[in-house]
């Protein structure tokens, strides 16, 4: 119950759960960890801190308790000792690639690259079939203008998550960086076919078939755009950005 109450953010009836369940059994160091975890997402922050404390006295070696406490520490400004207690739940359970990932995190906003990329490749092993981890590794190679690694952990991304729109935009802006233009319209192409009442993919088929010098099928999806809402034009403008190519001034549909 605790746990579908937090999913819903109703951090403080979870709470309650969770103290009644901890009376029941107070050496259940998930327990405290995920009590921990409803007091810093409502703001208690002491009560918190004192949750991940009592997890780690019930099992010292305990990998989510010095993630939750990594957490807290992230949320006080702590930027190196939350890194250091992240480090502490990776040596308690290696295997885990979300903590690597989070690791990794760290050292991109560090500028050390060349860790983060190591600390993803670590995720990626440990999951070689969660897309999520070859995006967010070819985010790295992507912002290094390292073009040929980062298709390559996008179309990973892409193989291991066929339906996810956003992968392959990623992986359509890196081709197009590449100047391949035919493997960037099959990006394309499929997101409006995962998605094809979302007038901004049609928009961005547009524009890619008229930068091919197709223009009477970038019309015919310029048409489809046709109507753009507010959220949808400020969709288009940040996936532009992302692919390093912004020309509203120019495009038939955003206007100036």
């Amino acid at each position: 119950m605790g746990d579908h109450l937090a999913e819903r953010e109703h951090f403080e009836e979870a709470i309650e759960q969770y103290k009644q369940a901890i009376d029941l059994d107070d050496r259940n160091a998930e327990g405290h960890v995920r009590l921990g975890d409803a007091y810093l997402a409502s703001g208690h922050e002491q009560q918190a801190l004192k949750a991940y404390r009592r997890a780690l006295r019930v099992t010292p070696r305990h990998a989510s308790s010095y993630l939750g406490l990594s957490d807290f520490l992230l949320y006080k400004g702590r930027f190196k000792a939350a890194r250091l207690a992240l480090k502490q739940a990776i040596d308690c359970e290696p295997d885990r690639a979300y903590y690597h990932y989070r690791l990794s995190w760290f050292y991109l906003n560090l500028g050390k690259a060349v860790l983060a990329q190591k600390s993803l490749r670590k995720a990626v092993e440990l999951a070689p079939d969660d897309g999520f981890y070859h995006y967010k590794l070819g985010e790295v190679y992507f912002y290094q203008h390292d073009w040929p690694l980062a298709a390559a952990e996008y179309g990973a991304a892409v193989r291991c998550s066929p339906c996810d729109d956003f992968y392959h935009l990623r992986l359509a802006s890196v081709y197009v960086r590449q100047q391949l233009y035919d493997e960037a319209l099959a990006m394309f192409e499929r997101t409006v076919q995962i998605d094809p009442d979302n007038p901004a993919y049609h928009y961005l088929l547009g524009e890619h078939l008229e930068r091919m010098d197709k223009p009477e099928q970038a019309q015919a999806h310029y048409d489809e755009a046709g109507k753009l809402g507010a959220y949808d034009r400020d969709y288009v403008r940040r996936v532009q950005q992302r692919c390093g190519r912004l020309s509203v001034e120019a495009s038939p549909v955003l206007g100036a």
